[in-house]
């Protein structure tokens, strides 16, 4: 290829290699200068031609027709097709190209340069690499919504003022992108030794739950990767485990599911639950957070209703305990679940986990899933009060130290779990999930799976515990 005859004549390193993308019909003069910039911080620039008419500049080390070829059509069938399908194939192509590159070394670092339709080619391609590798996208989309182009990827978005031009302003900032992309293909490896990778969900509100676990496993040799279960947390956790990087998942904070049914803001997707079951990687769940819906500023709840129950959230709260709109920052308003919600969260819960592979342990804590869903101030688990937390919704009259919403969530689990799977086991606890006994349980579960231990029925003898059949 040509990047590797430019290479071998600057005498440059495979280390240093920083691929530049673009459209470049358009915004050659930019991918010019970004060019020769990565070369004058000392980096090995190899140029992709991602242009969609499929017209070639002469000038590009990988031209459109080898990127076209990628995808098994020609450079010149794209001038023939809507844009947007050529936009899909010339993605599909560069991507092939890229991850050969990155796997043989050559590549250590992407810097894509483009508007809309640019912008959405190289973050795409961007996505589809590992973490780690060097991602920087100049594009003026950077000032907008960069959810669509950023996903659950670690990739830098960089304004550049201007969609075209190079002028006193725009030079000095295309500089500075060509820079970071050369220092991040010239990092040196981290120089720390690798230990088995343990996932954990979290919200502030169960704290106090996974930092117990995560203490547990950090003192037996194990790292720790804690993502904020916000929607964004949910799918990196998620990518991650289809990824390889999780031996273990305390997936405590299953909350994202509650947004899904019920129509909050910080949804991880259908797909949420899903990984590590389909994967094998061995997983012990939890209820953490599914007490609460998510919105934004108190504001963004009027007139908002449940998917569930189809009734505005504000008339519900003044009929249903529980069900308050609790301001849990200026930014963030949460609400409480009501039982046929649980029953819906339940529903949802189970389809996912009766498809898992590997060992996997469903435990309900039945006192409380947060520190918002409390009987009473307990400042330990999280609830300084006064009074009940503000989702404790009563207690179940047959059992007041229990929830509604929990003793609704188990019921409608035993209806829909499978209980054939070998693999799968769905326990109730007599606790709430910040109680550190509960925590270290959950520790010991996932500990137990690890080790090649775990089967079902092993935990007969703690007498805060019963199955689900029970």
């Amino acid at each position: 290829m040509q990047e590797e005859v430019r290479a071998v004549e600057r005498g440059a390193t495979s280390r240093a290699g920083v691929l530049i993308m673009g459209i470049l019909d358009t915004k050659g003069d930019e991918v010019r200068f970004l060019r020769d910039q990565v070369e004058r911080a000392g980096g090995t620039p190899i140029v992709m031609e991602l242009t969609v008419s499929g017209k070639a500049v002469g000038w590009a080390d990988i031209p459109i027709g080898e990127v076209a070829a990628a995808a098994e059509v020609g450079a010149e069938q794209l001038a023939g097709m809507p844009r947007e399908k050529a936009a899909d194939l010339v993605t599909q192509g560069a991507a092939v190209i890229a991850s050969r590159l990155v796997e043989e070394g050559k590549v250590r670092a992407l810097l894509g340069f483009g508007g809309s339709l640019g912008t959405s080619i190289c973050t795409r391609v961007m996505q589809q690499l590992p973490y780690g590798v060097g991602k920087f996208m100049l594009s003026t989309m950077a000032s907008g919504d960069c959810r669509p182009y950023v996903d659950v990827k670690d990739i830098a978005m960089w304004y550049p003022l201007a969609e075209k031009g190079l002028n006193s302003v725009t030079v000095r900032i295309l500089s500075a992108a060509a820079g970071a992309a050369v220092g991040a293909a010239s990092a040196p490896e981290p120089g720390v030794a690798t230990k088995p990778l343990i996932g954990y969900t979290m919200f502030g509100t169960t704290t106090p739950c996974v930092e117990a676990i995560r203490s547990y496993f950090e003192e037996k040799g194990y790292d720790s990767m804690v993502v904020h279960a916000v929607g964004s947390g949910g799918r990196s956790m998620e990518e991650m485990c289809r990824s390889g990087f999780i031996v273990g998942m305390a997936d405590v904070t299953t909350h994202e599911i509650t947004d899904m049914v019920c129509g909050g803001v910080l949804s991880a997707g259908p797909s949420r639950l899903t990984a590590a079951g389909k994967t094998g990687v061995p997983q012990v769940v939890s209820m953490g957070g599914a007490d609460m819906i998510n919105f934004g500023p108190r504001e963004t709840v009027t007139g908002k209703r449940s998917l569930v129950t189809g009734r505005p959230f504000e008339e519900e709260e003044k009929l249903y305990p529980g069900r308050t709109i609790y301001r849990h920052n200026p930014m963030v308003t949460v609400i409480g679940t009501l039982p046929e919600e649980a029953r819906a969260v339940a529903a949802a819960v189970a389809e996912r986990l009766n498809q898992s592979r590997g060992p996997t342990c469903l435990v309900v804590p039945m006192r409380g899933w947060s520190a918002y869903d409390i009987r009473e101030a307990d400042l330990a688990l999280g609830w300084a009060g006064p009074g009940p937390g503000p989702f404790w919704d009563g207690g179940d009259p047959a059992r007041p130290e229990w929830s509604k919403r929990s003793v609704a969530l188990v019921d409608e689990l035993k209806k829909r779990i499978d209980p054939e799977k070998e693999n799968l086991e769905v326990l109730v606890a007599d606790k709430h999930i910040n109680e550190r006994q509960f925590a270290l349980f959950l520790a010991r579960v996932l500990d137990d799976m690890l080790s090649g231990r775990w089967a079902r029925g092993l935990y007969g003898d703690i007498p805060w515990l019963c199955p689900l059949k029970d």
